[in-house]
């Protein structure tokens, strides 16, 4: 069985290694076609530099379709190559080796995961740059709209940390201000639930104040209101940070709980967590859908299910579009998922098989 194992994955990886190319390449052409169209001006490395970044956003959606095909050219060469014979007067099932084309396509959904999480944070900020620079515009600071978990060095010797900062309404949750003296040692901790930034202050409300003169003498107060005369550049803050546009699962979810535990607008960024956990399986999930079609060896079913997964794409991102408005709940972006998954199911059980 190990040899018929290392046949199978070894021969999906051939299919797949040949297919995403093919596809990565037809993808880069239209993308340069697309960028040609609205580029204000042309230069080579910036180009070039940009179609490079942007591969790893198009091998998300890449990946799955390629697998698919992969699997299909799999199937049919081995029904047309007439390999499959042996291997079923062997006493060895279909279902064996349609669950190792699953299991493979497990191993692909590990690889999107490392994509979407490692990958796609750097390249996707680096190739939107670049997207502006090539149309000659300016990034759109409306996009920069939270900052979170984040320290900044105010002077020599002082700090500020806040847990959530809408920049542009200049509000924020959670603040922290630490001096200390030339030593490093502690002398002053202000916290604060709220605070506001304005030209070259702060106002904080709700905290306390914590001086330090000695080890023996620590005063603690209390206070409704106070103004800090600290300067906060937000516009360069707004240049460090993409908070607006967060790639990874890891990221979304961290800006959605802090947004909804602060009261700020989250439908937008949990209607893409859900996307994003719902089409990072779309591997696994299309390669069960589609594998039921492909044994039935009927062109109709097969070309049905292809086209039908197209709409899986459709389908899961106009329900986040509607989940991101609020209108229903997050994770019926699931939907898509799960029907595929049970026509899928069913097909692989109650296959007809016909090598004709």
């Amino acid at each position: 069985m190990r040899i018929l194992d290392a046949y199978i994955y070894k021969k999906l990886f051939v299919y797949l290694l040949i297919i995403f190319p093919s596809f990565s390449i037809v993808s880069a052409l239209i993308e340069l076609i697309e960028i040609l169209k609205k580029a204000k001006t042309i230069e080579f490395s910036t180009l070039t530099l940009y179609i490079l970044t942007k591969l790893p956003e198009n091998a998300y959606y890449i990946i799955p379709i390629s697998l698919i095909v992969a699997s299909f050219m799999f199937i049919n060469d081995s029904i047309k190559s007439r390999e499959i014979y042996p291997v079923i007067l062997n006493g060895i099932s279909l279902n064996y080796i349609s669950i190792r084309i699953i299991i493979f396509s497990i191993l692909v959904v590990i690889l999107q995961v490392i994509n979407l999480e490692t990958v796609m944070p750097k390249t996707n900020q680096i190739y939107q740059t670049l997207y502006l620079k090539l149309k000659n515009q300016q990034e759109d600071e409306k996009v920069k709209g939270i900052a979170y978990k984040m320290w900044l060095k105010i002077g020599e010797n002082q700090f500020l940390y806040f847990d959530f900062f809408d920049l542009n309404s200049k509000v924020g949750k959670k603040l922290i201000f630490i001096s200390f003296d030339k030593e490093f040692n502690p002398i002053y901790r202000l916290e604060a639930e709220d605070f506001k930034v304005s030209l070259d202050k702060i106002e904080v409300s709700n905290g306390r104040l914590i001086k330090i003169n000695s080890l023996d003498n620590i005063i603690v107060e209390k206070f409704d209101k106070k103004i800090l005369d600290i300067n906060i550049d937000v516009e360069n803050i707004k240049k460090i940070i993409l908070a607006k546009k967060p790639v990874s699962i890891s990221e979304l979810y961290k800006i959605a709980s802090i947004s909804q535990a602060y009261g700020y607008e989250s439908y937008y960024f949990w209607s893409k967590f859900y996307e994003k956990l719902a089409t990072v399986i779309a591997p696994f999930v299309l390669t069960v859908f589609i594998l039921g079609f492909i044994w039935t060896n009927n062109k109709l079913y097969i070309t049905s299910g292809f086209l039908a997964t197209v709409f899986y794409w459709y389908g899961t991102s106009l329900i986040s579009a509607v989940a991101e408005v609020g209108n229903i709940p997050y994770f019926s972006i699931f939907f898509f998922d799960v029907v595929f998954l049970v026509i899928g199911f069913y097909m692989l059980n109650s296959k007809k098989v016909s090598f004709s």
